[in-house]
């Protein structure tokens, strides 16, 4: 435990034992992020099973949209959890509520423009994707309401990305857990009782997230109060805001160019008709939701290394980037022989039919993308590092290069190879990514190593 003040954090990551120090911090996340994504799970599962595969692969379509939003969102109050770190680890409590102070006014900004922008862009971006007939309305009022929530979206992004970067994993999961079980909930009681179809999915999510972030403020007000920010904190941050906003921003783009591939990939698979489409969501949801204890320590690294970086550990990094990469290759050798053998019964379990067609595509797609989760595990370590290190601009090039071999495994192959040629874009783009992020990690410490800076 940390005192701040008068006040305890749950952990600090400069010192004590590391693979310890990182499981403490990490397993909340993890489990949190699994929670997250049951959101969106619950809401295919449910729909998938009472409302049929249309309405199914309706929602499905919009997964790439959803998360163009809430990609950028998730990127750009990362920040948040980089540069607070770091000022906690130096022990720079006024520079810590000024950047705090920074975030907020980031990311009301960022609410408002991409709240309005995206409710506008709905049916456009629809129409752009080339989305079926038979999906085309259910999907619009899906995305519309998704887009409208978008507010709640940022508040819970932003709290727990604060809470993180003090060392406290474990309450945004308390508030997750509570908001996960409100989202069951009313994910049955819209569709079920009052017939409200998709519309009811989407504002369950919306209500329980935002549920979730209101809670995440009420406990930062009493529980965590040496963060907020004073008057005086809002004050001469102008060139602060500048700075985290250079920072902040590539790393939004990283996650919105990220999905502006998916959009791409859901263009190629709208092609190949409903059952393709039902098929991808079921897919994506299953590997989405497998490789989050992944992507879990893509953000424990980056608070590991913002923290270490801001007290100099420099050898604690290195360290610590070892032991992840570890735990992560550990967990996809087991995940892709597992994901291999029960494929078919996980993609059962969101079908009320057994379409032959869904069933094979699903089967294949879960398949091929968890047998190279070791290749994404790599990825997410080393850049979570080099964001923690400050610097947003590589992973940022690392994401339009996930782009082009997105878009480049369907364009060459689709016409060989059909559907495959989607099931084998994302290791494509995952493997071309990693061997960049690290490249450049091995640079870094090697320029550390000869000038003493990074």
């Amino acid at each position: 435990m940390f005192m701040s003040g008068t006040k305890t954090v749950a952990v600090k990551l400069t010192e004590g034992n590391i693979l310890k120090k990182m499981l403490i911090f990490a397993v909340p996340i993890i489990i949190g992020n699994l929670l997250q994504e049951l959101y969106y799970i619950f809401d295919t599962l449910i729909v998938g099973q009472t409302l049929g595969d249309i309405k199914l692969a309706a929602v499905g379509a919009t997964s790439s949209l959803v998360f163009l939003a809430t990609g950028f969102i998730i990127g750009i109050t990362s920040v948040c959890a980089v540069l607070t770190s770091q000022f906690f680890g130096a022990g720079d409590d006024n520079r810590m509520k000024k950047s705090v102070a920074s975030h907020i006014v980031i990311a009301l900004i960022s609410t408002v423009v991409l709240t309005v922008g995206f409710v506008l862009l709905a049916k456009p971006l629809l129409i752009l994707l080339n989305t079926t007939s038979d999906t085309f309305a259910y999907s619009k009022t899906y995305l519309t309401i998704i887009y409208g929530g978008l507010p709640a979206t940022m508040l819970y992004n932003v709290t727990s990305a604060l809470l993180r970067s003090v060392g406290d994993s474990k309450t945004p999961l308390m508030l997750l857990l509570l908001s996960s079980v409100l989202n069951i909930g009313l994910d049955l009681l819209f569709i079920l009782v009052f017939g409200w179809d998709v519309a009811g999915a989407a504002i369950a999510t919306v209500i329980s997230q935002g549920i979730s972030a209101l809670l995440c403020v009420v406990y930062i007000k009493f529980k965590v109060p040496f963060i907020i920010p004073n008057k005086e904190s809002f004050k001469g941050i102008k060139s602060m805001i500048g700075d985290e906003f250079k920072i902040g921003f590539p790393m939004g783009f990283q996650y919105s160019v990220i999905s502006i591939g998916m959009m791409v990939l859901q263009f190629f698979v709208n092609g190949f008709g409903s059952s393709a489409v039902a098929a991808y969501t079921i897919g994506n949801r299953v590997q989405l939701f497998l490789q989050n204890p992944l992507n879990s320590m893509s953000i424990v690294m980056a608070t590991f290394a913002g923290q270490n970086a801001g007290a100099k550990r420099y050898d604690r990094i290195k360290s610590g980037t070892k032991k992840g990469l570890l735990l992560c290759l550990a967990y996809s050798v087991v995940i892709g022989v597992l994901a291999w053998i029960f494929a078919e019964f996980l993609t059962s379990i969101f079908l009320s039919n057994s379409d032959p067609i869904t069933m094979k595509y699903s089967i294949e797609f879960i398949r091929w993308n968890c047998i190279f989760e070791w290749s994404l595990g790599m990825l997410f370590i080393y850049r979570g590092v080099i964001q923690g290190l400050k610097d947003g601009v590589v992973p940022m090039i690392g994401s339009v290069l996930e782009v082009l071999m997105r878009v480049l495994s369907p364009l060459i192959f689709s016409t060989t190879l059909g559907f495959a040629s989607v099931s084998f874009a994302g290791p494509a783009a995952w493997s071309a990514s990693a061997i960049l992020m690290i490249i450049v990690y091995f640079h870094k410490f090697r320029k550390l190593k000869r000038t003493g800076t990074l």
